[in-house]
């Protein structure tokens, strides 16, 4: 049964985590060119659908991953090892955990912001008022920065837990 559990967790983390980051590589490479190429008249109304459940998703299989990780290690036993800091699994794992929170922490504290105020400029902007316009575009290269910055750290991620499991 022990087996099983730990199977299961490691699955559902792994899981988990394609979807987190396979979810911020869908947004910035295809979903986001694909809504700036559609008149400004329908963007706003997709973009005012699509953004709210786009972080929805994104912040519960992060949530997700963080949990079933941070399981994993206690299921698999080797929690006990993250004090030694003397293995490249113990620094990897760290490194894993450091890069996971981070990403998330400042998904919830800057990106989330960051899409709610460009909703909220989306209808100015496109009544023509110029300084909506000028801001919201501003806030969509920050937004797209962030995705690529996702987009490494997700790989450094990937990098230590590989890293990790090899060792």
């Amino acid at each position: 049964m022990e087996a099983l559990l730990r199977i299961g967790v490691q699955w559902l983390h792994v899981t988990a985590g394609v979807l987190w980051i396979g979810g911020g590589v869908y947004t910035i490479l295809v979903q986001l060119p694909a809504l700036l190429a559609v008149a400004p008249a329908a963007r706003g109304p997709a973009m005012a659908q699509l953004a709210p459940r786009q972080l929805r998703y994104i912040f519960r299989v992060a949530e997700i991953t963080i949990a079933t990780g941070l399981l994993n290690l206690f299921v698999g036993g080797r929690a006990a090892e993250l004090t030694r800091l003397d293995t490249r699994w113990s620094w990897g794992i760290l490194a894993g955990i450091l890069l996971a929170v981070g990403i998330y922490g400042f998904s919830r504290g800057r990106l989330a912001p960051w899409v709610f105020r460009m909703l909220a400029l989306g209808p100015k902007a496109a009544g023509g008022d110029t300084a909506a316009a000028a801001e919201a575009g501003a806030l969509l290269g920050q937004i797209r920065r962030f995705g690529y910055i996702q987009i490494v750290v997700g790989a450094l991620i990937l990098l230590a837990m590989v890293t990790a499991r090899f060792s």
